[in-house]
């Protein structure tokens, strides 16, 4: 698809040069006109396809007499497989960095990958066909602190496997779930 749009627009602006070189270069009043037809390169991606790096505006919250704030980054990586993307070309995983501060001390600091969440994935869903899109603060609760996490096929945000990764306030080891709701929101109507 990308050669297809890269020699359709190198084509349509080689007849645009051509068309003006036939229109303005006949001229017969004696002067000669100078056209301009340097072919300027197209912008070609190098590499393999990724996500842009991106990191998520810190979020605060005060609870229960605590102040904890959260951040993440999340970024393409050079050092995980690729997966393939649906024009089968390859497409580099993202991993995330989650830190979370609790009065100013360090509570969590942890990067995210795929493989964290492929036992709660289930049988149904293929980890080889997908990436790590990112993982979001969603809120703090007497359960702890939630955030939400994503797998997908390249290029597709709205599909793919949703999950909750929940830490205890306390800090400690987080507890990751597959959230079937969210997919049964998205299902195809019965």
């Amino acid at each position: 698809m990308r050669k297809t749009i890269i020699e359709i627009s190198a084509s349509a602006l080689l007849l645009f040069s051509l068309m003006l070189t036939v229109a303005c270069g006949n001229r017969t009043d004696g002067n000669a006109v100078r056209i301009d037809t340097t072919m300027y390169n197209l912008a070609q991606e190098e590499g393999p396809g990724h996500d842009d790096a991106r990191t998520l505006p810190p979020v605060a919250i005060d609870y229960d007499g605590k102040h904890y704030v959260t951040t993440v980054s999340i970024a393409p990586s050079d050092t995980l497989p690729m997966v393939k993307d649906t024009y089968n070309d390859p497409y580099k995983d993202n991993e995330a960095k989650v830190r979370v501060t609790v009065d100013g001390k360090v509570l969590v600091d942890k990067v995210f990958r795929k493989n964290d969440f492929i036992k709660a994935l289930g049988s149904d869903a293929d980890p080889m066909s997908q990436i790590f899109c990112g993982i979001a603060f969603d809120k703090i609760s007497p359960r702890g602190i939630v955030f939400r996490a994503q797998l997908a096929r390249p290029g597709d945000m709205e599909g793919g496997t949703s999950f909750w990764v929940t830490y205890p306030v306390e800090g400690g080891i987080p507890v990751i779930t597959r959230d079937d709701s969210r997919e049964a929101a998205f299902a195809a109507p019965d």
